[in-house]
C-alpha cells in the first residue's frame, strides 16, 4: 500500500488558499473537484461565489458537488488527483445532518444547549470517523489530494455553544489532516508559506 500524496492548504477567509490549491495541479491533470459548498437554500451572492469557483478551474476537471461518502468516491474513481475545497464545508454539513436528523432548524441552538457531553462526542466521533475513512481510502490509492481548509484558530472564542463545538471540531480537523499530509501551506493575503 502506497502513502497518498497529500497537501493541505490553510488559510483565513479572502486568504487565496483556494486559487493556491488550484495552481498545484496542471490545468492538464484530469482532477476531480469535490466543492463540499452544497447550498442547501441558494441566494444571489452565493451563487456568484460558486460561479467565481467555477470559472477559475480547468475544462479538463470533473466536478463532483458532494460532502458524503468521499471516500467511496475516491474508491471507485481513478484520477491523476483530487481538490478538496473545504474541509471546514464539509465538517459544518455533516454535523447539521446530525444534529437536524434530532431537531428542527429553528430549534439548534436549544437541542445543543441542553445535549449531555456524550451527545456531543458521538457527534464528534462520527464527523471524525468520515474524516478517517477518507484519508484512509486516498492512503490506500494511488491519487493524490489537495485539501483546502480555513484556519480558525486566530480568533476570539465564540460566543455560544453550538459554535465553540463547531469551531473545536474544525480544530480537530484541520489537526488530523495537518499531521497526515505530507506537505501544509499557510496562505496569508495571497502569499503561500510552507509549514511542512
Amino acid at each position: 500500500m502506497r502513502k497518498s500524496n497529500l497537501t493541505f492548504v490553510l488559510g483565513g477567509a479572502k486568504s487565496g488558499k483556494s486559487e493556491f490549491a488550484e495552481h498545484l495541479y496542471s490545468r492538464d491533470e484530469k482532477i476531480c473537484y469535490i466543492a463540499t459548498g452544497v447550498v442547501k437554500n441558494p441566494d444571489g451572492e452565493m451563487q456568484l461565489r460558486i460561479k467565481r469557483h467555477q470559472a477559475r478551474r480547468s475544462s479538463k476537471w470533473i466536478t463532483c458537488e458532494q460532502y458524503q461518502q468521499i471516500d467511496e468516491l475516491i474508491k471507485t474513481n481513478s484520477q491523476d488527483g483530487y481538490l478538496l475545497d473545504d474541509a471546514i464545508m464539509l465538517v459544518t454539513n455533516l454535523f447539521y445532518d446530525l444534529v437536524l436528523a434530532k431537531t428542527i432548524p429553528d430549534k439548534v441552538d436549544e437541542y445543543l444547549e441542553a445535549a449531555s457531553s456524550q451527545e456531543i462526542a458521538n457527534i464528534r466521533k462520527k464527523i471524525l470517523d468520515s474524516w478517517e475513512k477518507i484519508l484512509s481510502a486516498l492512503d490506500s490509492s494511488k491519487q493524490s489530494m489537495v485539501i483546502v481548509s480555513d484556519e480558525v484558530g486566530l480568533g476570539v472564542v465564540p460566543a455560544t455553544k453550538q459554535t465553540r463545538i463547531l469551531r473545536d471540531l474544525y480544530g480537530e480537523v484541520n489537526q488530523l489532516i495537518a499531521k497526515r499530509a505530507d506537505s501544509v501551506y499557510f496562505v496569508i493575503s495571497g502569499l503561500p508559506q510552507k509549514l511542512k
